[in-house]
């Protein structure tokens, strides 16, 4: 009989790195906004300590900004970062996909699945962005390099900050809905190929409308 794993609990720092990591991913911390410990501190009603502790985790995944001086702020956006990430997502993720397609289990397609319909399902910017990303999470998940999933995963972070300024401005994309289905579905056919080369089309897209010109 197997026994239930034992889920451990956050620590004070690990909850507060979760809800401002969610704040800055959704924008609802802004690009560029001062992070003034006291009013966070007391937002979430905790001591500053866990949540200097926090912002310097944060600011090692360059998602806040430390001065010399102590204070902090979110870390802005720049078109010229947005094109390194996507050029960066496009080297990495399809290959990620590939192996993780190659170790694909019933398991995995039913999380991908799920992970699908909840794409189809969201009614606002935030829910839809961060769908996004666990949809592009989830086809990767049996990729067998630790530092691959690892790297495309803080990357996704940073490309969820950019989606979710870029989606606040023109909303959603059936065409990119489309381009999941199609993702999904090469995970369905255990199509290792397909799906790596559905994907770097799919960055691709998004990259080129980041170049110069677009």
């Amino acid at each position: 009989m197997e026994s239930t794993p034992i889920v451990q609990p956050l620590t004070r720092t690990e909850w507060i790195d979760q809800q401002l990591r969610a704040a800055i991913l959704t924008n609802e911390l802004a690009p560029g906004e001062k992070l003034v410990t006291t009013a966070l501190a007391e937002r979430w009603q905790v001591s500053p300590t866990p949540l200097r502790e926090s912002l310097k985790r944060l600011a090692a995944d360059s998602l806040v900004e430390l001065t010399p001086h102590g204070s902090a702020r979110v870390a802005p956006l720049s078109l010229d970062d947005a094109r390194e990430v996507y050029e960066l997502r496009l080297q990495l993720e399809p290959q990620a996909l590939r192996r993780s397609v190659e170790r694909t289990d019933a398991d995995h397609r039913s999380v991908v699945d799920a992970a699908y319909d909840a794409l189809t399902e969201v009614t606002d910017v935030a829910s839809a962005v961060a769908a996004h990303q666990a949809f592009h999470a989830a086809l990767l998940a049996r990729c067998d390099s630790r530092w691959l999933l690892r790297v495309t995963a803080l990357l996704s972070e940073h490309a969820q900050r950019y989606a979710t300024a870029a989606a606040a401005g023109r909303g959603g994309s059936a065409g990119a809905l489309a381009e999941h289905r199609a993702l999904r579905d090469a995970v369905r056919a255990e199509d290792a190929a397909g799906a790596e080369a559905l994907l770097t089309a799919h960055l691709q897209r998004s990259l080129d409308v980041l170049r110069p010109g677009a």
